[in-house]
């Protein structure tokens, strides 16, 4: 009786074992802030994620806390829905100053700060086989800067591949 109780545990603990939940992911994003992305994962379905991009002449630092939610499986992966977050800070490099549909042109480019909000909407498709991820993503910001004294964006759609480790 004993070998029969070993052997459901060690049963019930292979399957655990062998699960694939990689807890950081390392990628390229494209579209209109491209850039270097990190993530790590928490949990099944909270995860936190750096960005550093290059939009309008100047880089940004950004950080997401995303939410998952499984859509579905098939045979070679898992899609997930993310959603989140997020804060950014930066420069961006002008010549101009827009306020109130009025355009000043400085005559050089000026290193300018800007800080903002984001917000994040994706799909990724996850590989079984092999620890890769693909996906879409849309990520709206709002900023205060000097270039601009309130910016929006609701059009930064990309896609992404990342490594999971």
């Amino acid at each position: 009786m004993r070998k029969f109780y070993t052997i459901i545990i060690l049963l019930c603990l292979s399957s655990a074992a062998f699960s694939q939940f990689y807890n950081k992911e390392v990628g390229i994003r494209f579209g209109y802030s491209s850039g270097i992305t990190f993530r790590v994962n928490l949990e099944e379905m909270l995860s936190y994620e750096a960005q550093l991009n290059y939009r309008d002449k100047g880089a940004m630092f950004t950080m997401y806390r995303q939410q998952h939610k499984e859509i579905g499986m098939d045979r070679l992966g898992n899609w997930e829905f993310l959603y989140g977050f997020g804060l950014h800070a930066g420069f961006y490099n002008t010549d101009t100053y827009k306020i109130l549909n009025r355009e000043i042109y400085y005559g050089r480019e000026i290193f300018t700060p800007v800080i903002g909000m984001d917000g994040y909407l994706g799909i990724d498709y996850k590989l079984v086989d092999f620890p890769m991820s693909f996906g879409i993503s849309f990520q709206p910001y709002m900023e205060l800067s000097m270039k601009q004294v309130f910016g929006i964006n609701l059009w930064d759609f990309g896609f992404h591949t990342r490594y999971m480790f």
